[in-house]
């Protein structure tokens, strides 16, 4: 056989195809599901009918019906592993591509409420020159617009358990502080905040309600990093940005990205 020949190729390509097969997500679902077969079922059988067999065994000699029986065990067992092995890997294939869908759509939607949230620079002289505004001027009473920017969790939210531990505490903590936000919206375009109270105390308010949108962009930030190092690395790239941070509380997440 010469060197670099077809066949080589086509030996070399199958034993690439088998590694890959033994080391793929697929080959661990495939070894699990048969170690909780042998545990739970074969090794229960083995127990309880095994002596029995040998004596059968011993008392008739080799009968072709015990063969018979032996071989029609052997191929319903191997039908179910079969069929159990499929059926798991058919559920995690169907759960990894849910989470992928919900991760890229969660971070879109994301993205997309931080650019509206807090404008590093802009949103702050925005904040002080209405501050500023309200002292100066007692009836002035800043606009406080209504939005929403929960459309897709919502979706999700009866299947958020798909998401994966790394990342789902960062998402519902963010979109918890949204919720948060969006009742203090209501409250200060109600008539009691533009007509009733005193203009220190709707700057107190509005002075809050900003601290709550850098807050949500913090959170939001937060959430994005984790759904990016998921998606790129896995499980583990996530938990190096949950260790490094220390903690999923994305306010001392701010203070440690501020200070790099």
């Amino acid at each position: 056989m010469t060197r670099g020949s077809p066949l080589d190729s086509s030996l070399a390509r199958f034993q690439g195809g088998v590694q890959e097969l033994f080391r793929g997500e697929e080959a661990r679902v495939a070894r699990a599901v048969i170690v909780q077969f042998f545990v739970t079922i074969a090794l229960p059988v083995l127990v309880l009918l095994g002596l029995p067999t040998v004596l059968l065994f011993a008392v008739m000699g080799a009968d072709p019906r015990l063969w018979q029986a032996l071989i029609a065990g052997l191929v319903i067992a191997t039908g179910w592993l079969t069929t159990a092995i499929f059926a798991e890997t058919g559920k995690r294939r169907t759960k990894a591509e849910r989470l992928r869908d919900y991760h890229k759509a969660l971070y879109a939607e994301i993205g997309n409420a931080l650019r509206a949230l807090w404008d590093e620079g802009q949103s702050e002289d925005h904040v002080a020159g209405i501050i500023a505004r309200m002292k100066s001027d007692e009836g002035f009473v800043p606009f406080i617009p209504q939005e929403q920017h929960d459309r897709v969790y919502l979706a999700i939210l009866d299947e958020i358990e798909v998401l994966p531990r790394q990342t789902i505490d960062a998402i519902v903590a963010y979109y918890s502080q949204m919720a948060a936000l969006g009742h203090m919206v209501e409250d200060m375009r109600g008539e009691v905040f533009r007509a009733s109270l005193s203009q220190d105390r709707r700057i107190a308010m509005y002075e809050d309600y900003s601290s709550m949108r850098r807050q949500a962009f913090i959170l939001g930030q937060y959430a994005l990093e984790l759904i990016r190092a998921y998606a790129s690395g896995g499980a583990g790239a996530a938990d190096e940005i949950i260790a490094r941070v220390s903690s999923p509380d994305a306010a001392r997440y701010g203070r440690t990205a501020g200070s790099e």
